[in-house]
């Protein structure tokens, strides 16, 4: 970086969301995409060749010596992620890993203790965290709404088979990749909602109780070594608990964040990019029958006004979230501020998952028992405390 008038940024892996990343890094100020790595080279040059990248390669070692980029962007499938951004970090690059941010906590762990000693930043694409209805319900949470910290949280996450890019392209081809995943089919979806609990929970080591089944859906088209509905029960260490479900069976999917507190409770909705503030009722009698539905209009009323205006100032694309998450990761390289998913919140969301994984019915893929790594961890989960080194951010040091 240094003599640099701009942080010079490299991409691995140039499937489909490494177009989603180069279209916002254009945006990002004080950065520039200088090279592209993909193991097959026809992936590499066409996304060089129509966002006018210079560097290319088909070897990540080979690009990081000669390149020597301030920071790289792993958008690889999952299984890669830990090596990759090990090799990055030893390079001396900051690291953005798309989602799930690896495959298991251990992983996790090695990478973030590599990352402090090598004063690296490292950030996960939890893009739906800064969202614009997501700075907005932690802006109001920041703000006391709440009445302090949320008393309990759920987090509603739908999927679709029917979703050409992910769901078909997995039904369809039973050696895909995900399902070799500890936690197939979930593995590669369910970092986004477990993350919004994350945000909002405490301590390392939270508790977790869940139910995993696979839906009749998949059950009538002999897909049963994929798990794809989930439920659980979390509890952290200071009594607040959440409730996660992740389902693909409702007609009308939705994605959804509710926070409950003592003074008032915040519903989030990223299908509809809304923020749903209830306040106690101090009507008395049936009046409060009466008014509470006009309150609740006027909540409407005022979320479409607000996606209005963020429309109008070109703040409502699909990728806002992901432009704002790195915005704020390369400021904070820039600055030395703050990170903007905290090192605790990451670690905490892979313990969760991991945690859930356990809990999968145990299945033989090509030999191997899939989950038995993250089956074992869960029965030590004293060992999880490891990553103990990094105290948790309060939610006022987040961008």
């Amino acid at each position: 970086m240094q003599g640099r008038d701009q942080l010079h940024v490299a991409l691995i892996g140039c499937g489909f969301i490494a177009d989603q990343h180069v279209e916002q890094l254009r945006h990002v100020p004080g950065v520039r995409v200088v090279a592209v790595c993909d193991r097959e080279e026809l992936m590499a040059l066409q996304l060089a060749d129509r966002f006018r990248i210079k560097g290319v390669f088909t070897d990540a070692a080979r690009m990081l010596e000669e390149i020597r980029p301030d920071a790289v962007h792993i958008t690889t499938p999952v299984q890669s992620h830990f090596a990759l951004a090990m090799m990055c970090l030893e390079a001396g690059c900051h690291v953005y890993l798309e989602k799930p941010f690896t495959e298991t906590t251990s992983q996790a762990e090695l990478v973030m203790r590599l990352a402090q000693e090598k004063k690296l930043r490292v950030t996960v694409g939890h893009n739906l965290q800064f969202s614009p209805e997501a700075l907005r319900i932690r802006e109001l949470v920041r703000a006391g709404f709440l009445g302090g910290p949320p008393i309990h949280l759920e987090s509603i996450q739908c999927f679709s088979h029917d979703e050409p890019v992910y769901g078909k392209a997995v039904l369809a081809d039973p050696n895909h990749w995900v399902r070799r995943l500890p936690g197939s089919l979930a593995h590669n979806l369910i970092s986004h909602g477990i993350a919004k609990l994350a945000e909002f929970l405490s301590g390392d080591c939270p508790q977790v109780s869940a139910v995993c089944f696979t839906s009749d859906f998949l059950k009538e088209r002999g897909q049963t070594d994929l798990i794809d509905e989930i439920r659980a029960t979390i509890r952290d260490e200071q009594g607040t608990t959440a409730f996660f479900l992740f389902t693909t069976q409702f007609g009308v999917g939705s994605n959804e964040l509710r926070l409950y507190g003592r003074s008032g409770n915040l519903f989030l909705n990223n299908t509809y990019r809304t923020v749903v503030r209830e306040h106690p009722s101090r009507l008395k009698s049936y009046l409060r029958y009466f008014f509470a539905p006009w309150a609740h209009a006027r909540e409407h009323i005022h979320n479409s006004f607000a996606n209005i205006r963020q429309f109008m100032r070109c703040q409502f694309h699909m990728d806002y979230g992901m432009r704002r998450l790195m915005e704020f990761f390369y400021r904070a390289i820039r600055e030395n501020g703050p990170d903007p998913i905290p090192v605790a919140e990451i670690l905490r969301t892979a313990r969760i998952m991991d945690a859930i994984f356990s809990k999968f019915p145990r299945r033989v893929t090509s030999g191997n028992t899939v989950s038995g790594a993250i089956q074992q961890g869960a029965e030590n989960r004293g060992d999880s405390a490891e990553g103990g080194d990094w105290s948790p951010r309060t939610m006022d040091q987040r961008p």
